[in-house]
């Protein structure tokens, strides 16, 4: 079972997909032209696939069978958007031929809301699951103690997201935060996606979080932009 992460034209006619599988991890597939109408393999798609792996090449699509064509997601832009940058930030995090099977359980759960919803999420979904992500990929930030002394948070923290998260103002460097903000980004990453559709977000939250994702990667994912605009 796998998950599309992304597919990109090769040549005239054929495509390479990137797909998660949650024992194998991120894999590269070569998707021949004649293929490809008959599996409808879109980003966010869940299906079985067989492959030929190849040594020392991208492994071929040899069969496909879909379990879930997330078609309703499709008909909202804004959920389009969140579901394609769910699975760009995934696939970022995940590894090759290494078991990913928390993230995989969390892009599944993300797709299969929105698929679900009738309208737009509200902001807190996207700063949880970049939250989880992090998360889920050993490289969580600090948000309930400070990341240089590990002391309890107090009324006096600072947020560097090159230091690890939140860290005591005497600890050094770093930007002032509002007060509770730091107990908000913990409660949005323990919170499952589904309980926070409609839950309002408090100004400065979402850029924390995404300034977190930012730091890991050393640059913004594409899909992130759209989501500004929208």
């Amino acid at each position: 079972m796998v998950v599309v992460l992304s597919a990109s034209a090769y040549g005239d006619d054929d495509r390479i997909l990137k797909l998660l599988c949650p024992e194998r991890g991120r894999i590269g597939a070569f998707q021949r032209g004649g293929q490809r109408k008959p599996q409808g393999l879109d980003v966010g798609v869940r299906a079985k696939v067989r492959l030929r792996r190849r040594q020392g090449g991208l492994d071929t699509l040899a069969g496909v069978d879909l379990e879930d064509p997330r078609i309703h997601l499709r008909r909202g832009y804004g959920r389009l958007v969140l579901a394609q940058y769910g699975c760009e930030l995934v696939g970022a995090f995940s590894h090759e031929e290494h078991p990913e099977p928390k993230l995989f359980g969390l892009l599944e759960t993300l797709l299969l809301l929105l698929d679900a919803l009738e309208s737009d999420p509200g902001p807190a979904v996207l700063a949880a699951l970049e939250l989880k992500v992090l998360t889920f990929a050993g490289v969580g930030p600090a948000l309930d103690r400070c990341s240089v002394c590990a002391g309890l948070v107090d009324d006096e923290m600072v947020f560097d997201p090159a230091a690890g998260g939140a860290r005591h103002a005497r600890c050094g460097g770093g930007a002032e935060v509002a007060k509770g903000a730091l107990a908000q980004l913990e409660d949005l990453r323990r919170t499952p996606l589904r309980e926070l559709v409609d839950r309002p977000l408090a100004p400065g939250l979402e850029p924390m979080a995404a300034d977190l994702v930012r730091h890991q990667l050393g640059h913004e994912l594409g899909s992130r932009a759209l989501l500004v605009g929208l």
